[in-house]
């Protein structure tokens, strides 16, 4: 199974630090969908493409295991796991709830993550490729949270959108047009420079529980015709 961004393959580098650089190649093969939901990882694979050893590739499974992205079995070891409508309903609300947080605190946003944030809503705007799109979204939901400047809530929010990326590009791959989202993205920005806080954080609750529905809508749509669930949905 290969990688749709080539970079994502590319050998750890022995300047970065090892154990976190592991993971996070791993988790950028996952959500990029270079390993869909079903798919097995192994540690000896893993470290041939990374070239390390299987000591921090296994740590990273492990964590990632913990984190609700990896199911595991003697049988089989490491397995991306299938989407499931349950768990997104539980993932999505704790998520608003986080990005509803991360808004509220933001005091201020500076030149720099503003023009982040509308240079991102303009490749978005224009972008239809769905990991493109993905990785467009992430960039923005994450420039936005960061302004915050709570890592612990920055740390947890990464963690849920690892989880989540798992849907939201099975998602994307089939329904590409995202009006919606782009203008909510639209309202949230407007809102948060203008200091209107507690608005803009209602905005990107509503923004997540929106998408939740249209998930589950989808994953709904796909147990009724398993032929065309990717991963399984449950």
């Amino acid at each position: 199974m290969t990688s749709s961004d080539p970079g994502a393959q590319q050998p750890i580098t022995r300047a970065e630090p090892l154990r976190e650089a592991v993971y996070l190649r791993i988790v950028e093969l996952i959500s990029s969908g270079a390993y869909a939901p079903g798919a097995p990882l192994t540690e000896a694979a893993l470290s041939r493409t990374l070239q390390v050893s299987r000591t921090p590739v296994r740590e990273a499974l492990l964590r990632l295991q913990a984190e609700g992205v990896l199911t595991s079995t003697l049988a089989r070891g490491f397995t991306v796991r299938t989407l499931a409508a349950r768990d997104a309903a539980e993932l999505y609300p704790v998520l608003a709830t986080l990005e509803g947080l991360a808004v509220r605190s933001v005091t201020s946003l500076d030149e720099t993550t503003l023009d982040t944030l509308r240079r991102t809503l303009d490749q978005l705007a224009n972008c239809t490729e769905p990991v493109q799109r993905w990785r467009l979204d992430t960039t923005w939901h994450t420039t936005l949270t960061a302004a915050a400047g709570n890592r612990h809530l920055q740390t947890m929010i990464g963690q849920l959108r690892t989880n989540l990326s798992r849907y939201e590009l099975a998602y994307m791959r089939e329904v590409w047009r995202r009006d919606t989202a782009d203008r909510q993205h639209a309202e949230i920005l407007t809102a948060i420079t203008a200091g209107e806080r507690d608005h803009a954080a209602a905005l990107i609750e509503r923004h997540w529980y929106e998408g939740m529905k249209l998930v589950l809508d989808w994953l709904s749509a796909q147990q009724d015709d398993p032929s065309e669930s990717p991963g399984g949905a449950a």
